[in-house]
């Protein structure tokens, strides 16, 4: 009878992989993201996307989008809410979004401490753009605004520290399991001219509901879109 039961555990088993009726892992819980940016006339090529890289820098797709943004003629927009499904998410992990993030993330960095080194990381980035030509990709001629604020996933929490190639930057982060929106933010010390301090960390979940701030392209290392000097506030 013992034997007959594991036989028959086994068949299960197989009849599951077979018609692949066993439940999977639940896929993140959807994300509605609100972002702010100057006054844009509201035309009817005008499109906010999130848009996820491979390994090797290059476009891998557009997850998620507010469509376009287009009003009556004459009208200009500045506020726009997309939606991030989460079965979207949970595709993006299986392809090669997914790197280390040490000698990703940070290629190029100097003094560079991840802990724990082994964690990997699948970023969307968001940008405002004029899809000229229709096709759903951002490009750089296309280009209006952006934000060095992303929404995140890691396979574990992690919390790293970097210093920039040629010295002037500091960044430093904490990003916990899953996925996440990680606030980009930039400090310019008083007491060190020409020394930026950037953190990017996790935002409480309770605060993922914010409006975040796109503004023209700008250095991530140095620069969040916004006058510098003090510490400069918000996501952006």
């Amino acid at each position: 009878m013992k034997n007959m039961n594991v036989i028959r555990l086994g068949g299960v088993g197989a009849l599951c992989a077979l018609l692949t009726a066993c439940p999977g892992p639940p896929p993140p819980a959807p994300m509605s993201l609100t972002f702010t940016f100057p006054d844009t006339p509201a035309v009817d090529t005008l499109r906010l996307s999130g848009v996820a890289f491979g390994t090797n820098g290059q476009y891998l797709r557009t997850i998620g989008d507010g469509g376009y943004l287009w009003g009556a003629p004459g009208s200009v927009m500045n506020r726009t809410t997309i939606y991030i499904n989460g079965y979207s998410l949970q595709d993006l992990q299986k392809t090669a979004c997914l790197s280390p993030f040490k000698g990703g993330e940070t290629d190029g960095m100097r003094d560079v401490v991840v802990t724990p080194d082994t964690v990997q990381t699948c970023n969307v980035y968001f940008v405002l753009y004029n899809d000229l030509n229709r096709n759903g990709q951002p490009e750089s001629t296309e280009e209006l605004y952006q934000t060095h604020s992303i929404y995140s996933y890691a396979s574990e929490a992690f919390t790293y520290s970097f210093t920039s190639a040629d010295g002037r930057t500091t960044e430093s982060g904490a990003r916990r399991k899953g996925w996440s929106l990680v606030a980009h933010e930039v400090r310019q010390p008083s007491a060190t001219p020409g020394r930026y301090v950037v953190t990017m960390n996790s935002v409480p979940e309770a605060d993922e509901g914010l409006a975040v701030r796109l503004h023209e392209p700008t250095n991530r290392l140095i620069s969040q879109g916004a006058p510098l000097g003090g510490t400069l506030g918000g996501a952006k």
